[in-house]
């Protein structure tokens, strides 16, 4: 901890010397910044002619450079310094540099980190409304879930909840759906009683896999390979990606595609941050990032591909459920759906439910 707070330290330290902004208007007679937060006075003009003012930007996260969110963040980064004729740089931090993920998403609503990325689930503690996406088994397919995120109800609604919270929502992006992945095989629902399934410390996750029938067991990331590697559990759940990632397919025998939830990934920057800054600028930021987002899509949908081959030759076997088992799946999965109901409100369930339909 003492090494990311002294980085970000020092790169507040930097960012003030070069007198480069995180946020704020820029002005032909604007003083010298005072902090990270103000804009430099030396716009450079973009290929176009355009002034968009000069910034220069944080970007956080936990995963590494391997994955989608940074492939993402990296395509912002490349298209918004070309097409600002490099008066705008993102500077991106990988890999947890800039602290784990609560802390750096408090940096980015305290604006003093300017761009961050995870997953919904994250976000959870700032964005509450953000739980309504751990409902399981909500979307039918990938591509229904995009068209959800791509929605006025995303851009709107969603993005309502986000600012107030002090973000603003640039865009979604996934890694599919999140898949079980065990040592036991499982050809019915029936066969997940008692199996003990890693899950992440979130009430909602809990209670779902509970209502499975299986033994929920919350377990910090870190050590859910030796744990699957000893024996203490069964299986865990995540997207291909991750099981990949941390090589999951080695310690396990079984992936079961139950697509229980969107492995949803958030790309959000400061909203004090986005509100300072000048129209034309907002106007670039929203394009670069919807580019940017589209992008990620495609690389999303190869690598799901990827990885799955990857679990294929590594000798797992890839089950799957039939009609019925997966619409027990979503039946058993209204114990969450009255949790959520009870502490977000029928209105904004409903909300959702509505743009899905609509989809």
């Amino acid at each position: 901890m003492k090494k990311v707070i002294a980085l970000t330290l020092a790169l507040s330290a930097a960012l003030s010397l070069a007198a480069c902004g995180s946020s704020g208007s820029t002005s032909s007679a604007a003083p010298a910044a005072s902090s990270p937060a103000a804009a430099s006075s030396e716009a450079a003009p973009a290929a176009t002619g355009e002034d968009y003012g000069t910034y220069s930007w944080t970007a956080a996260m936990t995963v590494a450079e391997t994955t989608t969110n940074y492939k993402m963040v990296e395509k912002f980064k490349q298209l918004i310094e070309e097409k600002s004729g490099g008066s705008i740089t993102v500077d991106i931090y990988p890999g947890g540099q800039l602290g784990n993920t609560t802390e750096f998403t408090e940096a980015v609503v305290a604006g003093s980190i300017d761009i961050g990325t995870g997953m919904t689930t994250d976000l959870v503690d700032f964005v509450p409304e953000m739980g309504l996406f751990d409902m399981p088994n909500l979307f039918s397919d990938v591509q229904q879930m995009r068209s959800v995120l791509s929605s006025d109800y995303a851009s709107t609604t969603l993005n309502s909840y986000c600012e107030t919270a002090g973000v603003h929502m640039l865009g979604y992006s996934d890694a599919g759906f999140r898949q079980l992945s065990t040592n036991k095989a499982v050809n019915s629902l029936a066969d997940l009683r008692g199996q003990k399934i890693r899950t992440m410390t979130n009430n909602y996750h809990i209670a779902y896999w509970n209502a499975l029938g299986a033994a929920a067991t919350p377990m910090q990331f870190t050590e859910v390979f030796m744990g699957l590697q000893q024996g203490s559990i069964d299986g865990e759940e995540n997207p291909y990606m991750n099981i990949v990632g941390n090589n999951f397919q080695e310690v396990q025998k079984y992936i079961v595609e139950t697509n229980h939830l969107g492995h949803i990934i958030t790309f959000f920057m400061s909203n004090s941050l986005y509100q300072s800054l000048p129209e034309n600028t907002r106007a670039l930021v929203d394009e670069c990032a919807a580019e940017a987002v589209a992008f990620a899509a495609g690389t999303a949908d190869e690598e799901i591909k990827t990885d799955k081959q990857v679990c294929i030759d590594a000798g797992c076997e890839i089950l799957t459920f039939s009609d019925e088992d997966m619409a027990a799946l979503k039946e058993q999965a209204q114990v969450v759906y009255d949790m959520v109901r009870e502490n977000l409100g029928d209105e904004k369930v409903d909300g959702l439910l509505e743009a899905i339909a609509a989809a």
